[in-house]
């Protein structure tokens, strides 16, 4: 009979290092109970939380493996009766649970494939019962299976289903992390070259239209589409190093430089005339938040040019209140509404600069925007985490 000390101590020296996928969770699992009931075999199988199949992992001294397979074939793994406590099987079938009680013919209560399959025959088992796993481990031949290492089993299983609900919430939160790093690289390739590209085809189509009449023109403009091109060659180059592997210490972001290269090549591409006021802005802002800026200023500045039909835009820039304030107007022919739309309504259907908004609730900032024959007016508002002058 195992006494309080040496439950303790296995209980102490149970393994409790954060494995981040099940498979290797599962390993672990099946390696220390195998020691700790002093079985040759272990088997684990287990449900996850919407997935159509059931994993089965099984372990030896010598051997582990993991496979998927087919639920209806497996499950219920025991009957609903014993599905919650820990049991010992002997040889001859009989099954006496963690709670004391003794089934005569027990094994017709462990699911009969799952025996057969993997040669269940003598064992200990306990039930592994998450928020995001359902299971039990099978321990073949067990040395150690007296009454106090049954009860001590569903403390084990309570600390596994521990384990794998970790496992499974930082998997999930690893997916939620890579999807919103890819709608931000999708934002910024849309803001900065998908639309400086839309600007080339613009003067291309002129080049093409002009180059027969007038030739020197059309010339001087194939070399200002060659420089910018060669320019966003450079932003694509910058923006996939800084995608990778920081090897180096990160340039400080030259706002006001990075501001003024885009809007000269955007006055060429869409002749468009851009006027900048951002003497109200705070120096930290740009140092902290000047990316993100000018990704609000392109896309805001672009629709007023692509959809609006400007040839002049006004952006002000301020920080006040711990907020920075973006105003973008123009003398276009505004959104295809009339009136004044705020986030919200834009993110919920009504209509207006969709890709804008998500953006500025990315920054969790508010929008409003005022839309009339005679031109429209953006308003962006973006904390700053910080008290501003």
């Amino acid at each position: 009979m195992s006494s309080l000390e040496e439950i303790s101590s296995i209980l102490r020296r149970w393994p409790r290092g954060f494995r981040p996928q099940h498979r290797d969770a599962a390993r672990e699992t099946l390696r220390s109970c195998a020691e700790v009931y002093e079985a040759s075999h272990a088997v684990m199988a287990w449900e996850e939380s919407d997935e159509p199949w059931i994993v089965i992992a099984t372990y030896s001294a010598s051997e582990y493996d993991c496979i998927e397979a087919a639920a209806d074939r497996f499950l219920p793994l025991t009957d609903p009766s014993i599905a919650e406590v820990s049991f010992s099987l002997s040889a001859d079938g009989r099954i006496i649970t963690s709670a004391g009680q003794c089934i005569e013919s027990g094994q017709s209560l462990v699911n009969q494939n799952l025996r057969n399959d993997y040669g269940i025959g003598a064992a200990v088992s306990l039930p592994v019962r998450g928020d995001t796993i359902e299971g039990r481990v099978f321990l073949l031949d067990a040395g150690n299976s007296t009454p106090e290492m049954l009860l001590v089993g569903e403390a084990i299983g309570a600390l596994v289903a521990a384990q794998f609900d970790s496992a499974t919430r930082m998997e999930s939160q690893a997916r939620d992390a890579v999807a919103d790093e890819r709608m931000r690289v999708a934002r910024d390739l849309h803001d900065g070259l998908l639309q400086s590209f839309t600007g080339v085809v613009l003067r291309l189509e002129t080049v093409h239209s002009i180059l027969e009449e007038n030739p020197d023109q059309a010339r001087n403009m194939l070399t200002e589409v060659q420089a910018s091109i060669m320019a966003d060659q450079r932003e694509l180059r910058a923006y996939v190093e800084k995608l990778g592997p920081r090897h180096r210490a990160e340039m400080k972001f030259d706002f006001r430089g990075r501001l003024d290269e885009w809007r000269e090549r955007f006055e060429k591409q869409w002749n468009v005339s851009v006027r900048f006021d951002g003497e109200r802005l705070d120096p930290l802002v740009a140092e902290l938040l000047g990316h993100e800026t000018l990704r609000l200023i392109q896309e805001a500045v672009t629709n007023s040019a692509k959809h609006g039909g400007a040839s002049a835009v006004d952006v002000n820039l301020t920080t006040r209140d711990g907020r920075m304030i973006i105003e973008v107007s123009d003398n276009g022919g505004g959104f295809p509404f009339h009136g004044r739309r705020t986030l919200e309504e834009i993110r919920g259907g009504a209509g207006g600069p969709g890709v804008l908004a998500q953006r500025v609730a990315a920054l969790n900032g508010d929008l409003i925007v005022e839309s009339g024959e005679n031109g429209a007016r953006i308003e962006i508002s973006v904390p700053l985490g910080f008290s501003s002058s």
